[in-house]
């Protein structure tokens, strides 16, 4: 019986120890991928703002409309394609960075004029004064991340930081303004260099432009509920908050306060960060910097654990846009009033796929443009507007939409989904007018669908 017992033993041994290095295998194995991943968003990116760089400049000198239009379009669709390399890197997403927030209003300026010109329209001196600004942020940005991507090549740099950061409590605005004064550490890692650069951007002077995004940060948000809150109270919120995404009973710590338009306290637990605004005592931005695992969850499944999560807030969110980066999913929902589309008002989910927790949330379009607002009544009957389209474009769904348009303006829309010569297109037509407001192209990727 004894050598029965210590065979049993034995073999059992054996199976953990076959088990522990399996799981160690795997591990380390998905370490090896996220590290290829980063490596190639990280070259893409630096790539992209290369060639985005490069494209305004030629824009700049470029003396024929044509070639203006040519340029600056090429912009536009470079300054996308280096945002959506910069989501997929381990930097801390504080809302809307503003690494992120500067190509989104490069991209945006650049297009606004690529479509004046292509209409037979002209740039004015100021605009050319703004896009000659913009070009000269963006080469010390570019310069900037060339030099990273040297010193990962070279130096094998890190992609987190392997020390704990110095006094959390000052937060990001002290040192935005290290930063601008030139009291800057020396960097550790990749998301230290983007850190250091995203905080030398928050001390310049924002872009005044007409375009979708130039109010990107507003000056008062719309839709943050009235009156103030206190620490305690803001405390409470975070408390609550932690508690829908999977943290019950924590009691998040204060480190700072974050100054306009969305003034508030600014909260952590562990890996996670949170801010909470003064008026209103709302959750605007949401962070774990916890690395995710190997992925058991679908996507499918992840889109259902971000909706059950969004369903526990105050508002009314449809889904509209997922994006699979490897270890989590990304998802954008809309607010949705008697049957219309809010795209102003929008909110940022962030799924891990090894436990489906909810790791990222950002909330700050929504509390900017939020508002209670007066709708013109329609003109055009939905069938009336469908007359509007190109013949032979297939239908597969429609709606009541409003969306953001150049110059900060919004429009009512009909928006109509469909196919034409086997491609996707969302186009949407003005309820009022009749007119064809935009046409947005649907590009099939593995990660996702993306809009141009």
């Amino acid at each position: 019986m004894r050598k029965y017992w210590s065979g049993v033993l034995a073999a059992a041994l054996l199976l953990s120890l076959a088990w522990g290095i399996n799981e160690y295998r795997l591990a380390n194995n998905y370490r090896t991928t996220m590290s290829n991943q980063n490596q190639r968003s990280l070259q893409d990116f630096a790539s992209h703002l290369d060639q985005l760089e490069t494209d305004m400049a030629k824009g700049q000198v470029a003396n024929s409309t044509s070639q203006m239009a040519l340029y600056l379009g090429r912009a536009s669709s470079r300054s996308e394609a280096a945002s959506q390399n910069l989501a997929q890197l381990p930097v801390e997403q504080t809302g809307l960075s503003y690494v992120g927030q500067f190509l989104t209003q490069t991209g945006d300026f650049a297009r606004t004029l690529s479509q004046r010109l292509a209409s037979g329209g002209a740039i004015t001196a100021e605009e050319t004064k703004t896009l000659s600004s913009m070009r000269e942020q963006l080469i010390q940005v570019n310069r900037k991340v060339q030099d990273l991507v040297v010193r990962v090549n070279t130096e094998d740099l890190a992609w987190m930081e392997t020390k704990p950061k110095l006094n959390l409590s000052w937060g990001k605005i002290q040192l935005a303004e290290a930063s601008a004064e030139g009291q800057v550490g020396v960097v550790t890692s990749v998301r230290g260099g983007l850190d250091q650069l995203d905080a030398s951007l928050q001390k310049l002077p924002p872009f005044n432009y007409t375009g979708e995004f130039a109010s990107r940060s507003v000056d008062k948000p719309l839709g943050l509920p009235s009156g103030e809150v206190s620490q305690e109270q803001a405390q409470s919120s975070a408390h609550e908050f932690l508690a829908k995404v999977g943290y019950p009973g924590v009691v998040p710590q204060f480190t700072g306060k974050t100054q306009e338009p969305f003034g508030g306290y600014v909260f952590q637990h562990a890996k996670t960060y949170l801010e909470v605004s003064r008026q209103g005592g709302v959750v605007r931005m949401f962070r774990d910097e916890r690395q995710p695992q190997a992925r058991t969850l679908s996507v499918d499944e992840a889109k259902r654990k971000a909706m059950e999560s969004l369903k526990g807030m105050p508002w009314n969110l449809v889904l509209t846009s997922t994006e699979d980066f490897g270890s989590y999913v990304q998802v954008e929902a809309v607010n949705e009033e008697n049957g219309i589309r809010f795209y102003p008002d929008k909110v940022r989910v962030m799924v891990a796929l090894d436990n489906g927790q909810i790791i990222g949330y950002d909330a700050t379009p929504y509390w900017a443009f939020h508002r209670t607002r007066q709708l013109p009544a329609p003109r055009l009957a939905l069938t009336q507007a469908q007359s509007k389209l190109r013949p032979g474009f297939k239908i597969a769904e429609s709606r009541m939409a409003l969306i953001p348009m150049p110059g900060n303006r919004e429009v009512l829309s009909y928006e109509f989904r469909g196919r034409y010569e086997g491609e996707d297109y969302l186009v949407y037509i003005n309820v009022v007018s009749g007119a064809e407001e935009r046409i947005q192209r649907v590009i099939h990727t593995p990660r996702g669908e993306y809009l141009q």
